[in-house]
């Protein structure tokens, strides 16, 4: 009697079981793996890096200048210049420009994006990240007060007050602009004709947020934060849907629309990959070895191949008290990771 009953409830067990799980969406797997690097070598630090896919060119940040490759083959196409302590580059296709941000001098440099000639150089207060927004084709070199350019005659747009540090930025392509604030903890709503904060989203449980990412259908923010997690936020109300957890120091995301899939780059030297499975549901599916200190990424929108610029870091000492240990980054190593599926 006993083993009737037992078998007969592991029967419906096994039968429940099998019906909840069928329920459940599947699990997206990733095949993202390391796949070459190009080498570019010299001296210099770095930041951003972006990708025009069209083109079929990267834009790397590198001392004073920016380095610009040839997606397929990684060989060098060409040099801006005169881009002192250069932070991002932000691409307008669609008026064949491109603009550097150069924290250096405090300008923005405008360059042909064909011709990879450039066009002049712009005042602007201590630029750091760099985007331009197609719907106002305003470009929005970022600080705290941002001069904003008209992308079309470079001339001065007005200036921005985001009332605190940003650190990345997307637009959604219909006059609003999602800047992170890491002081604040917070995510900026920013209005790209009048150009003023409409309203600022409070993140919780993120300290000091440094990637965005958008998904435009399902109108989601994809928060990278320093602590090690994702925020997903609702974009129009604010509300936080989702946390995930991430690598440590993370700097730059991308998302795929196509696969619904989230890339956030840490310097630990790993690339975090998580899955939308809905609008308020992710799940952390992999986790691809990059190297040490590739933290800023750029993801192709048509290939899926996301690039990331790193190099090797010596630690060496010196005679003084006060920093007995420095770190540099050695010479000639400077390098695009390519990272594809």
């Amino acid at each position: 009697m006993v083993r009737v009953v037992f078998h007969f409830v592991g029967v419906l067990g096994i039968a429940s079981f099998l019906i909840l799980t069928s329920a459940l969406p599947c699990r997206a797997q990733s095949s993202y793996h390391s796949m070459t690097q190009f080498s570019i070598g010299g001296e210099g630090g770095w930041d951003y890096i972006s990708v025009d896919s069209r083109a079929k060119r990267i834009y790397v940040s590198h001392g004073k200048e920016v380095e610009i490759l040839d997606e397929d083959s990684g060989k060098s196409v060409g040099v801006i210049p005169d881009a002192p302590g250069v932070h991002g580059i932000a691409i307008a296709p669609d008026l064949k420009r491109g603009f550097t941000s150069n924290g250096g001098d405090g300008s923005v440099t405008i360059f042909d994006s064909e011709t990879l000639k450039t066009i002049r150089k712009v005042r602007a207060n201590d630029p750091d990240f760099i985007l331009y927004d197609p719907f106002s084709k305003r470009v929005f070199p970022m600080n705290k007060k941002i001069t904003v350019l008209d992308a079309t005659t470079g001339e001065t747009a007005g200036e921005l007050d985001l009332g605190g540090d940003p650190e990345s930025a997307v637009s959604d392509g219909r006059g609003i602009l999602y800047v992170n604030l890491a002081d604040k903890g917070a995510v900026a709503v920013v209005d790209v004709q009048a150009l003023k904060v409409t309203k600022t989203y409070p993140i919780d449980n993120c300290v000091s947020p440094h990637s965005m990412a958008y998904d435009a259908a399902g109108q989601r923010l994809f928060v990278g934060c320093r602590n090690a997690t994702l925020a997903v936020v609702d974009s129009l109300t604010g509300k936080v849907v989702a946390h995930q957890q991430t690598c440590s120091g993370v700097d730059a995301g991308g998302f795929d629309p196509d696969n619904k899939l989230v890339f956030i780059s840490c310097s630990e030297g790993v690339i975090s990959v998580i899955h939308e499975v809905s609008p308020d549901f992710y799940e952390l599916v992999d986790t691809v070895k990059t190297e040490l200190w590739a933290r800023t990424m750029a993801l192709d929108p048509i290939t899926k191949k996301i690039y990331l610029p790193t190099a090797d870091i010596e630690t060496s000492a010196t005679p003084d008290p006060k920093r007995p240990f420095v770190r540099k980054i050695k010479p000639g190593s400077f390098r695009v990771l390519v990272v594809g599926p």
